[in-house]
């Protein structure tokens, strides 16, 4: 009898124990961090099907061919994103349509960091991407000095790559990044780090046929010159990336980022090619030649 009442105590530790260990193990499962997935390829199809007047659906052969994509460890990237411009460019704005597919009409103006970490996926390839919205800074810390002082968690000089935003309608605030973009050059190398500079509120360039029956600022014929003066500056002089869009509508916001992340990638591959020409040149030098 003992014997029994020992072996049934010991059968409720038991399963006590393995309940205990499952609950474990759930709450583990849902304590994993929360990010964002998008595919940055079908979000860009998506966008040029409903844009267009056609509208055509793919067939149902080319959906079951199509399989879904497979992640390896190896295939993973992460990239530190920081976006800066003057006031009321747009720049909040811009990340939260990327991310949550919202835009707030109100204007509230960025006073403190906030940090995004959306995961997208484009070429094949899984980025996790940590997105940095900071207020308006003043100037970029010239070392890590004054990176420290003035701004310590916001990681200005160690980031993977910068998005410079200003307003299509408003062309003066282009003048903020032009010289933030002197100042990032002077403080770090940015020989690897891609630049993709962005006009915001496209929507607000009215042509100049019907800027009269329109309450919307228009775009008047000298600062569309001032605009094609911009497009070749950073297109030929500074070698960054240029792109217009318009967070309001989410026309062409996850161009933005797909751009960037295509930027990236080809810096990448071009840091490999010398290193290949460089093997083999040193194959061919060590090649035997008989006659």
């Amino acid at each position: 009898m003992m014997l029994e009442r020992m072996q049934t105590t010991s059968d409720q530790k038991y399963c006590q124990r393995i309940t205990r260990q499952t609950l474990e193990e759930t709450l583990k499962q849902f304590k994993v961090k929360t990010t964002f997935e998008l595919d940055l390829d079908f979000l860009e199809r998506r966008q040029n099907a409903t844009s267009g007047a056609s509208g055509c659906q793919e067939s149902s052969q080319e959906q079951e061919q199509r399989s879904p994509i497979e992640i390896s460890p190896e295939s993973v990237d992460r990239i530190k994103v920081i976006l800066l411009g003057a006031p009321a460019v747009g720049k909040t704005s811009i990340i939260q349509q990327f991310v949550w597919n919202d835009f707030c009409e109100d204007y509230i103006p960025t006073e403190r960091k906030h940090t995004y970490y959306p995961s997208v996926i484009t070429n094949e390839r899984l980025y996790e991407i940590k997105i940095s919205d900071l207020p308006v800074i003043p100037y970029f810390p010239v070392n890590s000095y004054y990176e420290w002082a003035n701004y310590r968690y916001y990681g200005l000089r160690s980031a993977t790559a910068y998005i410079l935003v200003f307003d299509l309608s408003n062309i003066d605030t282009f003048q903020y990044v032009r010289t933030l973009r002197e100042q990032i050059c002077e403080s770090r190398n940015m020989q690897n780090v891609p630049l993709l500079v962005v006009g915001n509120k496209q929507d607000l360039i009215v042509p100049e046929e019907g800027s009269s029956n329109s309450s919307k600022p228009a775009i008047t014929s000298g600062s569309d010159e001032k605009r094609r003066d911009i497009v070749n500056l950073v297109k030929k002089h500074w070698k960054s990336g240029y792109i217009e869009c318009s967070a309001k509508y989410n026309w062409k916001v996850v161009a933005v980022f797909k751009e960037l992340i295509n930027m990236i990638d080809n810096l990448s591959s071009r840091d490999q090619s010398p290193m290949l020409d460089n093997i083999q040149e040193a194959l061919d030098r060590n090649k035997c030649i008989v006659i």
